[in-house]
């Protein structure tokens, strides 16, 4: 009985250690989380989010416009040949100055010199044929002529001159098959002699050497393929192009015709005179851009050569309003920039725009702006479109 009463109070002081134990591990998790949960709690309680705001400021835009581009020569091409050989000479060397028409190199041929041979044989053959059929023709036309003739009195039945008519037709259409035999060999060797021409690799217009891929006895393979050599590069470089993408606000200003200064960054008070002269009468959909090409005479003074990188003054008559805004007003989202505008009841919407130059205290906005609105400026990764928050002027950098 007494062991039985002993058994009874070892399981109740291990069920009741279990239990305390349990008890235990609870307490050390719960009560650290619930304190975490109860400090966040009045974090958040503490803190109220204020949206500042700041509006667009419209201005007066710059009266001359700086744009950046490159140097292009005014014509520029890659040189192929026209026939398969081999080089038999180069006459040029890089940076040489060519003009039109001018010989840079020779190429050998042995195939099409073969080729020239065969065409030649064949039409001379071809004009032997024809004399042939053309004696044949005459021969069966004067025969069928008599026959008809003679065919009136009764002499000649009808099926002899039928006959002979058939010889007469005959003849006739060998002839002009002929004729037109040698026309095509004619053609034949017109082609293989333009061909022969291609063997002198000549300027298509005054220019300069800018590469050559090829020597003596390089191995040249027609124009038209994967595996064509490109045999020399060549540029005209006594007028240069440039590109200039004008900002939508300033295509209004900017003519065919008018003046352009152009300078290297490194040296700007050296500046060259160029005119524009084409416009792409379209605006980019992504830039908003509209491109421009001006020509800038060049001389062996002028320091200047293709890709050089430059910039331009275009002078804008009339004062062009442009919108910008502060940067910290603008946001990246995955489908562009953005601003976010806060109206009179404190209802925030993000209003994408399209941004064009960035002056770095202030950005230009060409698109999505009026220049009345209220743009937040601390902008914080939980803002949902439609939000409703408190907001206030941002005096601090509006006073600044």
């Amino acid at each position: 009985m007494m062991n039985n009463i002993l058994e009874t109070i070892k399981k109740h002081k291990v069920k009741s250690s279990v239990i305390g134990i349990f008890v235990f591990m609870f307490l050390v998790g719960f009560i650290p989380k619930v304190t975490r949960d109860i400090i966040a709690w009045k974090n958040a309680k503490s803190y109220e989010y204020v949206a500042l705001y700041e509006n667009p400021k419209i201005e007066n835009g710059d009266d001359t416009l700086e744009l950046s581009g490159e140097l292009k020569p005014y014509l520029h091409t890659e040189i192929f040949s026209r026939i398969n050989g081999i080089i038999k000479k180069r006459y040029v060397e890089l940076g040489d100055k060519v003009v039109q028409g001018q010989l840079l190199a020779t190429i050998e041929s042995p195939d099409l010199d073969e080729e020239g041979r065969s065409a030649n044989a064949a039409l001379i053959t071809a004009q032997k044929r024809l004399m042939e059929a053309e004696y044949q023709y005459n021969f069966s036309k004067q025969s069928y002529d008599r026959y008809k003739q003679s065919s009136q009195g009764g002499a000649i039945s009808k099926q002899e001159l039928d006959a002979k008519y058939n010889e007469f037709k005959t003849a006739e259409m060998n002839y002009q098959a002929a004729k037109a035999e040698v026309k095509r060999a004619e053609a034949m060797k017109n082609r293989v002699q333009a061909l022969m021409n291609y063997k002198n690799v000549n300027a298509p217009f005054s220019g300069v050497i800018s590469k050559y891929n090829i020597d003596a006895g390089a191995n040249v393979v027609a124009g038209g393929s994967s595996t064509s050599t490109s045999l020399f590069e060549i540029q005209q470089i006594d007028k240069f192009r440039v590109s200039l993408n004008i900002p939508q606000n300033y295509v209004p200003y900017v003519k065919i015709g008018m003046t352009v200064d152009l300078y290297t960054p490194n040296n700007p008070k050296n500046k060259f005179k160029g005119v524009i002269t084409q416009n792409s009468q379209k605006l980019d959909p992504i830039s908003r851009t509209m491109e421009v090409v001006a020509i800038i005479n060049n001389d062996d003074k002028s320091g200047l050569y293709p890709g050089l990188y430059v910039k331009s003054d275009i002078y804008i008559k009339g004062e062009e309003k442009m919108i910008t805004v502060n940067p910290s007003c603008l946001t990246t989202l995955n489908t562009g920039r953005y601003v976010i505008t806060v109206n009179e009841s404190g209802k925030i919407h993000f209003q994408k725009v399209l941004t064009g130059r960035d002056f770095g205290d202030k950005v230009e906005v060409l698109e999505g702006l009026n220049g009345d609105e209220n743009l937040i400026i601390n902008i914080t990764d939980d803002l949902q479109d439609g939000q409703t928050v408190k907001w206030r002027k941002n005096e601090v950098l509006t006073q600044s």
